[in-house]
């Protein structure tokens, strides 16, 4: 039986890459937007790229609850993903995305899902968390 399988590994780096000791000198990953899009867009790729972006979106709306609970309620979200999304959908708005944004190929495969995720999940007054 396997402790940890490929979703929980790609989860558990994913998340550990936003951790950082150092404020100012934070780690981004070195990976660019357009091999990320090349990969998601295999589908052997799928299950790492859902991974990623839900890591992204987990850590998006991780950063939302923590300016509630530093007394900052009204910091806006970076987004709003509806909880029963699917990461399929998240994926193939995250490739719509890229595909539209070809100047963002060369940039940190970070910033170009959050990126994504801002522009596909736009939040409303109602449902910003």
């Amino acid at each position: 039986m396997r402790i940890f399988g490929l979703k929980s590994a790609v989860f558990i780096f994913c998340i550990g890459s936003f951790v950082s000791a150092h404020a100012d000198a934070q780690r981004i990953s070195p990976m660019k937007a357009g091999n990320f899009g090349r990969i998601c867009s295999r589908p052997a790729g799928a299950e790492v790229c859902d991974a990623y972006i839900s890591g992204v979106a987990d850590a998006g709306t991780l950063a939302k609850i923590n300016d509630r609970n530093e007394g900052d309620p009204k910091a806006p979200a970076g987004f709003c993903i509806p909880q029963t999304e699917a990461g399929a959908a998240m994926r193939g708005k995250v490739i719509s995305w890229l595909k539209a944004h070809q100047n963002v190929l060369d940039k940190p495969v970070g910033e170009s899902v959050f990126m994504a995720l801002h522009d596909s999940y736009p939040c409303s007054s109602g449902n910003a968390r």
